[in-house]
């Protein structure tokens, strides 16, 4: 059976920088599948309904389909056409289809991700600020599936079906994100994400735009360092994990309060790191945690015990003086917390 790495090469042969629709090809081959994966038409189908999600291939979607087409010919012809075309729906022949309402939008996801259940597996469909749908998916082996959609569906078989099928962060019954899964979530918009962790550590790449760049490359980093990833990941698990066992929050929570305690009591080495603890919580507040109340409480009692200090103890020049590094800042009390859902998070199947 043929391999990515050995179209990977074919294209790299041919100058994919020559042409926008060979780099893009080229670097979605060399940015999501690994070169020792087995080559699928579901692969390259997947890098069409990629595609078909930017304006610009959507427009284009004729030179899109001809061009790859016709490089996939050449290199079937050149490996004694053991890889089948056949079954690939090219983008020329794809309907986009852009649901408007978002009840409607709702019910599409809804009955697609019946198709994806067993018997005995549940989900939820959720919306997202009116703008996406995030499904939670609890497998029988009480695994637990969170995927993302949007409203851009295309028809397969008179069926409306995703776009973006893949989207999905996996995790175990401990709700920790799966060490034996490929997870892949958008970060911003026309940024992708794809890696796989192990521990507290994360390996893998963001992917941006039509061309499919390379912006950054993770190989065995603190998941907690890479901020661009952390941040949307703990945005989607706001829809299934209690915030009082979640160690990111309650991190966060012990920080604001030892840091505001210290400041009361007129502590001048906890000014220093204070700005640090203050805007990762105002970050966390912007990007995480909205319109969570303790947090926005806490944001503010630091703020304010900061400016009483300033009146009341030194200058303003000596508020800015001094940078802690992130090892001084306070830590959480050592407790090992175990994750749970939300009490009222009700599945259906």
């Amino acid at each position: 059976m043929l391999k990515v790495g050995q179209l990977l090469k074919f294209v790299s042969d041919l100058n994919p920088q020559n042409t926008p629709t060979r780099l893009s090809f080229f670097n979605f081959l060399r940015g999501f599948p690994h070169p020792d994966d087995v080559l699928t038409p579901e692969l390259i189908e997947m890098f069409f309904n990629y595609c078909m999600d930017y304006p610009h291939w959507a427009s284009n979607k004729q030179q899109l389909g001809h061009e790859v087409q016709f490089l996939l010919e050449n290199f079937n012809s050149f490996y004694q056409q053991k890889f089948d075309l056949s079954p690939i729906r090219f983008p020329q022949n794809m309907q986009l289809i852009e649901i408007e309402h978002f009840h409607d939008l709702i019910d599409a996801v809804g009955t697609y991700v019946k198709t994806l259940c067993g018997e005995n597996d549940k989900f939820r469909v959720l919306p997202d600020q009116n703008k996406r749908v995030i499904v939670i998916l609890l497998r029988e082996d009480k695994s637990l599936e969170v995927r993302s959609f949007d409203r851009k569906f295309t028809l397969r078989n008179g069926q409306l079906e995703p776009l973006r099928k893949d989207l999905v962060l996996y995790y175990n019954s401990e709700l920790e994100l799966s060490s034996q899964h490929t997870h892949k979530i958008e970060v911003a918009p026309y940024i992708t994400a794809q890696f796989r962790v192990m521990g507290e550590k994360v390996t893998g790449s963001l992917l941006r735009g039509y061309v499919f760049q390379k912006l950054q490359e993770m190989k065995s980093e603190p998941l907690a360092e890479q901020t661009r990833v952390l941040f949307p990941i703990k945005r989607l698990e706001q829809f299934f994990v209690d915030r009082r066992t979640d160690p990111y929050y309650q991190d966060l929570v012990s920080q604001l309060e030892r840091t505001c305690a210290l400041i009361q009591q007129g502590d001048s080495e906890a000014l220093k790191w204070s700005s640090i603890v203050l805007n990762k919580a105002e970050t966390a507040l912007d990007n995480i945690f909205m319109g969570d109340k303790l947090m926005t409480l806490l944001v503010r009692d630091l703020r304010h015990a900061i400016g009483e200090y300033g009146r009341k103890n030194i200058s303003s020049s000596d508020l800015t003086g001094g940078i802690l590094s992130s090892q001084q800042l306070p830590e959480a009390d050592e407790e090992c917390l175990k994750i749970t859902p939300l009490k009222e998070f009700d599945l259906i199947n």
